[in-house]
């Protein structure tokens, strides 16, 4: 990460994501509220939501809109996480947003995540976005992209993660999550278990929030998955039968595609978009999710990072197929459930080498990270960094066989920066749409 504005951005306090909505208003103000300016897409869920994200921004931009897209956090670089169709926030951008923040004497006193969410808010106006797809970061009910004006609200799915912040049951983390439901905004429901599913729909009832859950609304039709991608057919409510094809691979993200298309076709519903719409599902960039790259060796990056990621991760590896002897890259936060994936883990792999991720605060060690995945029956070496690790599993390989990089996005971005991996954020070849080019 180059100097400027985004060394300015790492520097500030707190973790990465802090509830709360005072110190993001606080910015917002100074800036005269940019997030008033257009509608967004607000999406939360335990698992799926960047992808989600990342494939509503990629149909909507099919259309002809300006398309802001915020998502979290990033694999190598800043300007990851703020896009305008594709193209990463500048360096130069960022900065003027930060001076506009600053510059009647305030200070940047907010979280790295809080004052990322009013950057990205103010270059979405400045770049004059017709929507923006917001990914929230933690919870929903607290999280700083709750300021938005959604004419669209997502819940993917949910599962048990960030416990300690979110409560401990299913229930309990699906009412912080559907906290982003707004009165009269249609919510789209993905596939979850009956407690967390009326928990969701309870506070949809009281806040008069028609719902639309996607396993009674969307028909999908898995046609085939590879390493390319999954191709589908899908019928959309009051929609004929379509063909579509996403470069996502794996069979759970099936279930992102309904969502996601769902979400989309409410933004859209003009009878010429759903042909735009289901085309732009083949242009999603989505880096480090079952992303195989070819070279010496074969890698694939996938950011697992918790016990339903790492389900969904497992079985995918043996449905796409994995060459005998491939080893496992692990590195993850101490907040997981790792003897669970550890089990699971050891379905598919024999040898494994940990790393502590470059986290600086809640990374787990190599060490502890090895003995439960040795505690599960596999053959484990562990070094400190994620580039040694790399390094080793890279030089034990046997021959024809691959090496998988999971857990933490930290994890994953080290490993893409070792092998040299670009993470592709410059987004499709031709420049974004000039602004106000969609009619709708």
């Amino acid at each position: 990460m180059s100097g400027g504005a985004f060394e300015r951005l790492t520097a500030l306090r707190g973790q990465s994501v802090e509830l709360g909505l005072a110190n993001v208003t606080r910015l917002l103000d100074r800036l005269d509220h940019p997030e008033r300016e257009f509608p967004a897409v607000h999406v939360a869920g335990t698992n799926g939501k960047g992808s989600v994200c990342a494939m509503v921004a990629a149909a909507l931009s099919a259309t002809g809109r300006r398309v802001g897209l915020l998502t979290s956090p990033h694999l190598v670089d800043f300007a990851e996480r703020i896009r305008v169709d594709g193209h990463p926030i500048r360096e130069e951008d960022a900065a003027l947003a930060l001076d506009a923040m600053t510059s009647t004497g305030g200070e940047l006193d907010a979280s790295f995540f809080e004052v990322t969410t009013a950057l990205a808010f103010e270059h979405f106006r400045q770049s004059r976005v017709d929507i923006a797809v917001l990914e929230v970061g933690l919870g929903g009910r607290l999280d700083a992209t709750s300021v938005c004006h959604p004419a669209v609200t997502v819940v993917t799915g949910i599962d048990l993660d960030h416990t300690k912040t979110l409560g401990g049951s299913l229930a309990e983390i699906a009412r912080e999550k559907a906290g982003i439901l707004r009165p009269g905004v249609p919510l789209v429901l993905g596939e979850m278990q009956p407690a967390p599913r009326e928990a969701c729909e309870e506070i949809a009832r009281r806040r008069g929030v028609p719902v639309l859950r996607v396993d009674e609304e969307v028909e999908l039709r898995v046609l085939s998955n590879n390493w390319d991608g999954l191709t589908a057919r899908i019928r959309l409510p009051g929609d004929p039968e379509r063909e579509v094809f996403t470069p996502l691979p794996g069979v759970h993200q099936s279930r992102n595609l309904a969502t996601a298309a769902l979400a989309a076709r409410l933004v859209d519903s003009r009878p010429e978009a759903l042909d735009l719409l289901l085309g732009g599902f083949g242009r999603t960039q989505w880096p480090g999710r079952l992303r195989k790259v070819a070279g010496n060796p074969v890698r694939v990056y996938d950011v697992a990072h918790n016990a339903a990621g790492v389900a969904a991760l497992s079985h995918s590896l043996v449905e796409l197929g994995l060459p005998e002897g491939s080893v496992l890259v692990l590195g993850v936060l101490g907040d997981k459930d790792l003897s669970e994936m550890a089990t699971r883990l050891s379905g598919v792999f024999r040898r494994a080498v940990t790393a502590t991720p470059p986290h600086p605060v809640r990374a787990r060690p190599a060490e502890e990270t090895a003995s439960a995945l040795a505690a599960a029956g596999m053959n484990v070496d562990w070094r400190e960094s994620v580039a040694d690790a790399v390094a080793f599993a890279r030089e034990s390989l046997p021959a024809g066989a691959w090496v998988v990089v999971a857990g933490s996005l930290f994890t994953v971005g080290a490993a893409m920066r070792a092998f040299g991996d670009p993470v592709d954020t410059p987004g499709p070849a031709e420049e974004p749409a000039p602004a106000g080019a969609w009619e709708g």
